[in-house]
């Protein structure tokens, strides 16, 4: 019986020993697979961290045009591909499925796949178009390369589907993992990978329509407006010059230009917009000729007036339209260099907007003036058809220019006009629902002096309650002028010549597009009463006052409107003019 039990005594020491050597074991292999856990979760952050700062030397270089050198892509795919390596081994796939631990690992290997797809797939295609735009071959001696253009498409599609990919594995992150840096982090690249997708899907969209748009299928023929915003319109401004762009098979070529007083008003209207159209703009003779055919916001309708205005003329059927003004126009001088005038004088991306706005009126007689404009719109055309060019750079100016309605096009062929709604190059006051409001201002006064005027727009909304919600559109008018040393031109006050008018002073006709089924509430200006006239364009009321501004001074119109409860985001276009519209939109929620 004692040896029994002794034996008993050493068999529980020795599973006693065996069960701390196990468990010691087990705690070594735990503390071990620990260590490699931390090592990987650093080579992971440390990896994606290097990748970043190569990342930003790549930006900076195609930024500024350079060759992208290997030396940088290679050192960005290795530490991508280092970090999902990390990222993927069974230690770390083991950790995933622990409950606190799971989250913030699953989201950082999403990361770096993330990461690392899109070196793999979207970086050698951006740079690979990069280097297709830098050839200098894309627009050569008045042709635009419409096979180069079509790669280019094709390789902003291939593009927009690896974009889709990513956003698809970001997507299916955790929402939260406990770690602010990480949500941030995926959260941070999910907005831009989504950004980036947009951009590239519009950029793939205008390219694609450029084909039939430049006659890739068939001839086409556009009347070209240069619109000058020193005398606002709904459009952007009075058309100073205008010639005729025809399009075969990419190549191109500028005719007829001649200023705005050799295409005569009409007796009857070349166009028919309907009632609502006719009572807004009764008496303006917006639809028989040149000088209010853009008084609307709506391009399409003054591009129909133009090409309906050339027709009389002519006889010619146009197929489309196309605007742009001096800020554009600039823009392109960046992208193609400065141009020689006829007359010696250097036309140059900082000079355009003053020299055509403001200096030009102090210089030149009216009749010299015009013939002046015709040549800086010819000179520039010419320049953009020029060989040489750094296409990137061009581009980014058309899109710039598109993007703040520098440069619209409207297209008599009704798949390709939908096509430029789509792109954001049609210029349309859109049919919509939803909290809308736009302001649009018409010079009054016949004089040139909207190349000072400043503009805001702040639009406050309410809560939604019952279905409505209350809103205020606060809008200032500033006129910049000085009060002495404007030439006459400028300053004229065609609108009362038989009353005087202190130096400087103007009159606007300021329009506000309201949210469509908005009810108007009443409104003040500078803190009085003020009653406000309304009528309806497109589906939303539009809400309109003359407003006299002195030199130095501004004014404040606050609108208040009953809106249709609704919890889509504002839409608060920007009236192209000389000087750009400071907006701000605050929206308190519609809890549903």
């Amino acid at each position: 019986m004692a040896r029994t039990r002794a034996f008993a005594g050493v068999m529980l020491r020795r599973r006693h020993r065996t069960v701390l050597w196990g468990a010691g074991a087990v705690g070594l292999l735990s503390a071990a697979l620990a260590g490699v856990l931390v090592w990987e979760l650093r080579t992971v952050q440390t990896n994606l961290a290097a990748a970043q700062v190569a990342t930003d030397r790549l930006q900076t270089e195609m930024i500024g045009h350079r060759q992208p050198s290997a030396e940088v892509l290679d050192d960005i795919r290795k530490h991508t591909a280092a970090a999902r390596s990390a990222a993927g081994t069974p230690v770390w796939s083991a950790a995933e499925s622990l409950p606190l631990m799971g989250p913030p690992l699953r989201s950082a290997r999403g990361l770096s796949v993330a990461a690392d797809d899109m070196v793999t797939g979207v970086l050698p295609e951006a740079v690979r178009l990069q280097q297709m735009l830098a050839s200098g071959r894309m627009v050569h001696q008045g042709r635009v390369d419409l096979r180069r253009l079509s790669s280019v498409t094709d390789l902003l599609g291939g593009v927009h589907r690896q974009l889709a990919g990513v956003q698809t594995t970001l997507d299916g992150l955790p929402g939260s993992t406990m770690v602010s840096r990480l949500d941030l982090a995926r959260q941070r690249l999910s907005d831009r990978v989504a950004r980036l997708s947009d951009s590239v899907s519009e950029a793939e969209s205008t390219t694609r329509l450029l084909m039939p748009v430049l006659g890739g299928t068939a001839p086409r023929s556009y009347f070209l407006a240069f619109q000058n915003n020193a005398e606002a319109r709904g459009t952007g401004g009075l058309v100073g010059a205008f010639g005729i762009l025809t399009a075969d098979r990419g190549g191109i070529t500028l005719h007829d230009f001649a200023s705005d007083d050799t295409l005569p008003r009409t007796n009857t209207p070349v166009a028919n917009f309907g009632p609502a159209f006719d009572r807004r703009y009764s008496g303006t003779e917006s639809t028989q000729g040149l000088a209010n055919s853009n008084l609307s916001a709506h391009f399409p309708y003054a591009a129909q007036v133009w090409v309906g205005l050339w027709q009389r003329l002519t006889g010619q059927r146009l197929d489309g339209a196309i605007a742009t003004d001096p800020v554009g126009l600039a823009r392109v001088l960046k992208a193609t260099g400065p141009v020689r005038l006829p007359d010696g004088k250097l036309l140059t991306a900082e000079n355009t907007v003053e020299l055509t706005e403001s200096t030009l009126y102090a210089s030149y007689s009216n009749a010299e003036r015009k013939r002046f404009l015709v040549q800086v719109a010819q000179s520039v055309a010419a320049a953009l058809l020029g060989h040489g060019h750094d296409s990137v750079a061009l581009l980014q100016a058309l899109g710039q220019n598109a993007g703040d309605g520098r440069l619209r096009v409207w297209s008599r062929d009704a798949s390709t006009e939908s096509a430029l709604e789509k792109a954001g190059l049609a210029g349309d006051v859109p049919e919509r629902t939803g909290p809308f409001a736009y302001l649009v201002v018409n010079n009054s006064a016949g004089n040139k002096m909207d190349y000072y005027l400043g503009r805001s727009l702040a639009y406050e909304l309410g809560p939604c309650e019952g279905g409505t919600r209350s809103s205020v559109v606060r809008i200032r008018l500033t006129n910049g002028a000085p009060a002495v040393g404007l030439p006459p031109l400028v300053t004229l006050r065609s609108d009362d010549p038989r009353h005087s008018h202190p130096p400087g002073s103007t009159s606007i006709w300021l329009s506000l597009y309201a949210s469509s089924g908005a009810r108007f509430a009443g409104a003040t200006l500078d803190g009085r009463r003020l009653l406000l006239s309304s009528t309806e364009e497109r589906g939303h009321p539009v809400l309109g006052t003359q407003v006299e501004l002195l030199p130095g001074q501004t004014r404040e119109v606050d609108v208040r409107l009953v809106e249709p409860a609704s919890d889509r985001p504002p839409v608060v276009p920007s009236q192209p003019l000389a000087r750009p519209q400071i907006t701000k939109v605050r929206m308190q929620p519609c809890v549903k």
